[in-house]
């Protein structure tokens, strides 16, 4: 796992010290090594966290014999070793025993096609000095970040936006219409980011920039189901492709180990890594004592039963201390609060392993959140009277108290979200992805408004809306809420203390099988992830096959009321927003604490959004053009 950086210009020298100061940008990215190369038109740097072949001879940037093709490269391809022998076949012949050494190979053997053979999580660029071009690339999933832009004829890249911004050409005006979209989902959807005229490449994109300009288009997408498929084939059929896959996953020259919560997913990603490793496994948890957000019990009765060497680390929470910098390294305003617990998470399981397997993908492939058995019911719901939903059902929902316990979700939370979901994809069928401002609250709370068309996630919906209701959002999840929630949140929280973290579900393979499911194999009565449960009963205790599913959460609506009340006050409400209203906040802030509303999520965005601007602007004073 590494961090990639770079500069193309063709108007004149490429700028080799900006790229030396976007590789020390991102240091955590790689502690073990840095390289940069450069050419008439092209500089590319490097940070590398040693996973494969740890000797100097596999340095990036790598070179090509001839000298004409340099490669940057961050991730892991895991079938490189069999790529390998077929490049063997062709004659190329190979120092190292990394993968960086193959994609090179393989660049020289194919060109743009070689995304065909690529079984990983990565992006890279490629310079080719003889066509003067660099390409650009994702992994089909966006496990790997890549960031750019292009001004003035010159692009720049790098795996993080602050070490993008080391280009002082690179844009530094806020986008309204990314800020917006923010406050609505949590995240900015790709290829938005928080800065005008820069971007993410998509999830399975690549690019190509030479003097003609930059060239986006995408080389994947998610297969359609297929209704015809027999549920015992396509079992049998998943079980192997998640066996290949943890297979794959644990090729590693460094010690590697797994996350183990307690749950479906991670639980059956170590039982299957059992049937490959000698020795025990090596599985990690955190505990939260005194809190009902801790579940020890669970990742303690999951590694009993697998006999897995556990490490279990007691931890607090300490939101004030880990704030600031958690913030820094998403470069951009993201809002997801269960980010708190994964740095945690990450920064203990890095004292013992480099390299962690984990369950991510599993809710979202295989339908395991509570709102896609929800938007079953909503159909329903849809179809009463108007008459009685507006003027009956949903005045009676509103007026329910709100409840005050902040550890869990209580019936009158949920009949809220219920209503509110239901109403909002009623008067917009693409607005799928879940949302924790409306479209009318982020303008009540900043006075900008948006262009819907422009939206990248109403995009996603629209691309998949011919699918019936439950599929099309769980499609548009994949595309959104996957890559641009879960896994941005991973990458960053990972990375933070450089630990790679590898998803087998995540396996293109088992995704390309999960799409072209019909529905019925995920989703049976009230009984979500059905066909993975089913693949998992060999391997997972029953009980936790039973156990209710429960997020990675954290109880801030109970501290903001308590122990966070006068840190998250000051930084809510004493502090300049051009982009939030005061009156607006401070009527958040006071429902929240009369217990009137709660506004948790809604707080927390915008104590994110203040302590980022604060950085931006700090970082703004501070730079040098």
């Amino acid at each position: 796992m590494c961090g990639i950086c770079g500069i193309v210009d063709f108007s004149g020298p490429a700028p080799v010290e900006r790229v030396r100061e976007m590789t020390r940008r991102m240091t955590h990215r790689g502690p073990d090594m840095e390289g940069v190369c450069s050419f008439s038109a092209c500089v590319l740097g490097h940070r590398r966290l040693s996973i494969l072949d740890l000797s100097d001879s596999a340095r990036q940037p790598m070179i090509s014999e001839d000298g004409a093709v340099a490669l940057t490269f961050n991730g892991e391809i895991y079938n490189f070793r069999e790529l390998r022998s077929g490049l063997d076949a062709h004659g190329h012949r190979f120092k190292t025993t990394s993968d960086t050494e193959v994609l090179l190979a393989l660049y020289q053997e194919k060109k743009e096609a070689l995304l065909d053979d690529l079984n990983g999580m990565f992006s890279f660029a490629v310079w080719d000095e003889r066509e003067q071009r660099l390409m650009l690339a994702r992994d089909r999933m966006g496990k790997k970040p890549l960031y750019y832009c292009v001004k003035n004829g010159r692009l720049s890249f790098a795996s993080e936006l602050y070490a993008l911004l080391a280009d002082p050409q690179a844009p530094t005006e806020i986008s309204e219409q990314a800020l917006f979209e923010y406050l609505l989902y949590d995240f900015t959807p790709a290829p938005h980011t928080i800065f005008k005229g820069v971007y993410k490449l998509p999830a399975g994109h690549m690019a190509v920039f030479d003097a003609r300009g930059l060239r986006v288009r995408g080389y994947w997408t998610l297969p359609s189901p297929d209704e015809t498929s027999g549920y015992d084939h396509t079992k049998n059929r998943l079980e192997e492709l998640l066996d290949d896959a943890v297979r794959l996953r644990l090729v590693s020259d460094v010690p590697l180990g797994a996350f183990l919560s307690g749950g479906v997913d991670s639980t059956l990603v170590t039982a299957l890594m059992k049937q490959h490793v000698p020795d025990a496994v090596e599985t990690f948890s955190i505990a939260f004592p005194g809190t009902t957000y801790d579940e020890s019990k669970w990742s303690r009765l999951a590694a009993d039963r697998l006999g897995t060497a556990h490490h279990e680390y007691s931890v607090q929470y300490e939101v004030e201390k880990i704030f600031p910098e958690m913030v820094r390294h998403f470069g951009e305003p993201f809002g997801d609060s269960s980010a708190i617990p994964t740095w945690h998470l990450c920064k203990q399981t890095r004292r013992g392993v480099t390299v962690a397997l984990s369950g991510d993908g599993g809710d979202e492939l295989f339908g395991g959140y509570e709102r896609y058995l929800a938007r079953r019911v909503q159909l329903v719901y849809d179809r009463l009277p108007a008459s009685l939903r507006d003027k009956v059902i949903e005045p009676l929902v509103k007026a329910l108290p709100t409840t005050t316990d902040y550890y869990g979700t209580s019936f009158s939370k949920t009949l809220k979200l219920f209503i509110q979901a239901a109403r909002r994809i009623r008067e917009d069928p693409l607005a799928v992805v879940p949302r924790t401002f409306s479209r009318e609250e982020v303008i009540a709370l900043t006075g900008m408004d948006y262009q819907a068309d422009a939206d990248p996630a109403l995009a996603a919906a629209r691309e998949w809306a011919g699918l019936d209701p439950v599929s099309h959002m769980l499609f548009t999840d994949i595309r959104t809420y996957l890559a641009e929630d879960i896994l941005t949140k991973v990458d960053r929280m990972s990375m933070a203390h450089s630990l790679e973290v590898r998803a087998p579900l995540l396996d293109y393979r088992v995704v390309e099988l999960a799409c072209s499911m019909p529905l019925r194999f995920k989703l049976k009565g009230r009984a979500t992830k059905r066909i993975l449960k089913d693949v998992a009963k060999p391997y997972v205790p029953r009980e936790i096959l039973r156990r209710s599913k429960y997020g990675f959460q954290v109880p801030l609506g109970a501290w903001f009321k308590a122990e966070l009340k006068d840190w998250a006050r000051e930084r809510l409400l004493d502090r300049e927003n051009p982009y939030a209203r005061r009156e607006a906040v401070e009527k958040l802030w006071n429902e929240h604490q009369q217990g009137k509303e709660d506004h948790t999520h809604k707080l927390w965005l915008i104590l994110v959004l203040n302590e980022w601007l604060r950085q931006y602007h700090a970082g703004r004073s501070q730079r040098v053009e």
